[in-house]
């Protein structure tokens, strides 16, 4: 089975589109590293009826930090209001539903913290607001090249609109 993420794109970004595993356009992750029989499980279905009932969620850019075990990634951390929180653990709980099994599940839920990662060619500064209103599955090893990474689909989050 492949691995996908779910999350907000900063850039512009189409269905189809590809990229370097080394160039990703700016982005805020929902949900990291996760294997789960796509198709099978008709996660998009599932996906697109959970994001139907959401509105688009605002938050801020705070303070930058440095995550990874060596703290070698940089990025900016975003502030974890409620709903932004809510959505995580729907989705995370969604996905457990069908079972997807994750990478490193110690930074789901209370562990999740949502950020930015400083990319060489864009970045948030502390006091941006950051929209999160459309959610997308990236493929993580397309053509099963480990290099390369899949924009699948794209769900906006219309509930209330």
């Amino acid at each position: 089975m492949q691995k996908y993420v779910i999350l907000q794109f900063l850039e512009e970004v189409y269905e189809g589109d590809e990229f370097m595993a080394t160039n990703w356009p700016q982005h805020v992750t929902i949900a990291a590293n996760f294997v789960v029989d796509w198709k099978g499980e008709r996660v998009f279905e599932k996906l697109s009826a959970l994001l139907a009932t959401r509105r688009p969620i605002t938050t801020t850019a705070g303070d930058d930090e440095y995550f990874g075990p060596q703290q070698q990634v940089h990025v900016t951390v975003l502030e974890m209001n409620p709903e932004l929180a809510s959505l995580h653990n729907d989705i995370i709980n969604l996905l457990r539903g069908v079972g997807a099994t994750f990478d490193e599940p110690q930074y789901l839920e209370a562990g999740y913290r949502a950020h930015s990662t400083i990319q060489k060619h864009a970045r948030l500064h502390k006091g941006d607001a950051v929209r999160i209103q459309a959610l997308t599955v990236v493929d993580m090893f397309p053509h099963n090249d480990i290099r390369q990474r899949r924009v699948l689909q794209t769900i906006k989050l219309t509930g209330g609109n």
